[in-house]
């Protein structure tokens, strides 16, 4: 109050002085015009702040033709961030015949056809389609197609597709989904699409995703630029893996990617191997035959599949490979694969292949390596061919008592070339 009294009366005082010096200085209508000036930067100044400011006339000073008002500065309350007013439900039979009527955020959607609304917290169901101009938090279900433009914090489930900014849950689709950010997971018929995955892509034929970390499964094919975890798919795309990659064909920016002959010196044998993953995992598929019988008959050829892991030792780059070895006869196989019976294969004659090598240096390019081949079956039952029968040199296999039960060993010796 004090202060109050002092401006009136400073500013009482002021105005008398300008009453009494009026005839020899400028003109009120300048001095008014100068104060407009000031009042009109100070605007400018303030107008940057969120925050709307007022002023309300707390006193009024009249002396002559001069008037001045002493006003407080008060604060206006932010508008509200919501987009759409709220109504406890939405009843639509398609958009634009709805009760009530607009764009609504919502609890409760139910739509015969299709509904458009703002916010969901609850529940939007539709025979055919619901489309959200804001975030779903809960489930958002339709035969057709789900939008939300926004996240979606629980669960989006479609006969055909869903689509949203983020999916904080589980995105679940016939055809395909399509998501910014997806957090827990994707599964689709056909394939999802991801910026960013933290969780799991499922698509029966395509996953896509420019940052991943989690796991991607596709019946065909995955492809990710940076991705870390555990991809699972025929085949297998990425910029950069830090994790597993189990496939046919991994083609890894990071990752592994050899072509290799190695022979064995016992046995005459000769194999070319293909490996393709990343050093924690990657996947191995070779076939060999006798290096004298080469181009000259199908006889004594085996194939096999497997699984490896490198790493570092000293100097030294090791390949640890478990593999499953199976002796084919390209007769039977053209009859399998021509009456589409797999069962025409000699499965029960598959045996089992360790293979340790060791390379010099990253074993990346061109280079040589060495190491152990040891095929392993059970004592007694003849799945080793004859002709891959040699224990370093030996025709006696070194035996071995695991889990109760007898093994045979046949441990031999090769050196390869890696292109």
């Amino acid at each position: 109050m004090k202060r109050i009294v002092s401006c009136i009366l400073a500013a009482a005082i002021c105005a008398q002085a300008g009453l009494f010096a009026q005839e020899n200085e400028p003109s009120e209508d300048y001095v008014l015009q100068q104060a407009r000036d000031k009042y009109s930067s100070s605007n400018t100044r303030d107008s940057g702040v969120a925050a709307q400011q007022t002023q309300d006339p707390v006193a009024v000073i009249e002396a002559g033709n001069l008037t001045i008002s002493i006003s407080e500065r008060q604060d206006k309350p932010a508008a509200s961030a919501s987009k759409h007013p709220y109504t406890p439900f939405v009843l639509s039979f398609v958009p634009g015949l709805s009760s009530p009527f607009g764009i609504w955020d919502t609890s409760l959607s139910l739509g015969s056809i299709g509904s458009i609304t703002g916010s969901v917290y609850g529940l939007q169901v539709s025979g055919v389609f619901n489309i959200a101009d804001g975030d779903i938090g809960g489930f958002q279900g339709a035969g057709v197609f789900n939008i939300a433009s926004g996240s979606v914090n629980g669960f989006q489930g479609a006969g055909v597709f869903n689509m949203a900014e983020e999916a904080n849950g589980f995105q679940g689709a016939g055809v395909f989904n399509m998501a910014r950010k997806v957090s827990v997971a994707q599964l689709a018929g056909v394939f999802n699409i991801a910026d960013e995955l933290d969780g799991v892509q499922a698509a029966g034929v395509l996953n896509i995703a420019d940052k991943a970390d989690g796991v991607m499964a596709a019946g065909v094919i995955n492809v990710a630029g940076k991705a870390k975890g555990v991809m699972i798919a025929p085949i297998n795309v990425a910029d950069e893996l830090d994790g597993l990659a189990i496939g046919f064909l991994n083609f890894i920016g990071n990752g592994i990617h050899d072509l290799s002959v190695d022979y064995q010196f016992d046995t005459d044998m000769t194999y070319l191997t293909y490996r393709s993953g990343t050093p924690q995992g990657y996947a191995v598929f070779y076939a060999g035959q006798p290096a004298s019988k080469l181009f000259m008959n199908s006889e004594d050829i085996s194939i096999g599949a497997g699984l490896g892991h490198r790493l570092r030792i000293l100097f030294l780059t090791a390949d640890l490979e478990a593999c499953v070895e199976l002796p084919i006869d390209p007769d039977r196989l053209y009859e399998a694969a021509e009456r589409g019976n797999p069962e025409l294969l000699p499965w029960s004659e598959a045996f089992g292949s360790l293979r340790v090598s060791f390379g010099f240096g990253q074993r990346r390019g061109f280079g040589a390596y060495f190491g152990i081949k040891t095929d392993v079956a059970l004592a007694g039952s003849g799945q080793v061919p004859l002709h891959l029968r040699s224990s370093y040199g030996e025709s006696a296999p070194r035996p071995l008592s695991l889990f109760g039960e007898n093994f045979e060993l046949w441990p031999k010796l090769f050196i390869g070339i890696k292109f």
